[in-house]
């Protein structure tokens, strides 16, 4: 089975406190650096002078990472491990500043609560422009339309503008949206733990007829330990920008336990009923 996501020696700093190098002057010698293909003379990565350190950030440290087609592969990690960044980079929300990613096919992503929705349009509305945002033609999610209301579960609210939705219904319009449209990979970020229970079974299930009957590849976020077990094929943990392991969902949330009791947050925890699989 050859890979869906191929990620090689990925890294993407931010300088803490600015937009961009803080200055023109910083700026165009980055520019022109990465013109010349050499190394950015404002940038940490590949060396650590104390001043850097202080001023830089790595959201994503040197991180490999593989995915087979047709696998859900899950990623979790402390808030600021860089699982959240390395779903925007995948999804060309935002560019990585040094690395390669190779995709094979198209990816749709489901990051935020209300991503691609406009306040002002109704939840009808909102789905064409959604699929418009992805790629799909208008005939295509007419199509889909009925799907799509019906497993949202706001069919009586669908023509109100959703600036007047709840944070859930947003999350099951958005996820609805997503889950139906026709690409290879799908990229979810912690959106079920905003739906309540009904619906996060229904999504859960969903996710699973997915790559069951269309092979569809999925990277899912989550701090929720019972839905990565549940749901993920391979889990990747994540530490610092870095991926420090891969392997099953039980190995993985042992691991995750241990780093968490290792830094005293264990507490602030909700994966303490997590048992590894017999």
């Amino acid at each position: 089975m050859r890979n869906a996501i191929e990620i090689n020696n990925l890294y993407k700093e931010y300088k803490l406190g600015v937009v961009g190098r803080g200055t023109l002057y910083r700026d165009l010698q980055s520019y022109w650096a990465k013109l010349l293909k050499k190394d950015d003379p404002n940038s940490m990565i590949g060396k650590k002078p104390e001043d850097f350190i202080k001023k830089n950030i790595l959201a994503l440290n040197n991180l490999n990472l593989n995915i087979k087609e047709g696998e859900i592969f899950g990623l979790i990690g402390a808030n600021g491990a860089g699982k959240s960044t390395l779903l925007k980079v995948l999804s060309r929300i935002t560019s990585p500043t040094k690395g390669n990613i190779k995709l094979s096919g198209k990816i749709a992503s489901l990051l935020e609560v209300g991503t691609g929705f406009h306040p002002e349009l109704t939840g009808r509305e909102n789905i064409f422009l959604n699929g418009a945002i992805n790629g799909m033609k208008k005939s295509d999610v007419s199509k889909k339309m009925d799907e799509i209301i019906d497993f949202s579960g706001v069919e009586k609210f669908i023509d109100t503008p959703i600036k007047r939705y709840s944070s859930g219904m947003l999350v099951r319009l958005g996820f609805s949206v997503a889950a139906s449209l026709n690409h290879d990979i799908l990229a979810i970020d912690e959106i079920l733990a905003v739906g309540d229970l009904d619906f996060r079974n229904k999504a859960v299930n969903k996710v699973n007829e997915l790559k069951n009957n269309s092979g569809r590849t999925i990277i899912f976020v989550s701090h929720n330990m019972q839905s990565v077990k549940q749901i993920c094929t391979k889990v990747g943990l994540m530490n610092n920008g870095e991926l420090i392991s891969e392997g099953s969902s039980s190995e993985m949330i042992i691991e995750y336990n241990n780093i968490l009791k290792k830094s005293n947050i264990f507490k602030y925890c909700s994966i303490t009923n997590c048992r590894p699989e017999h």
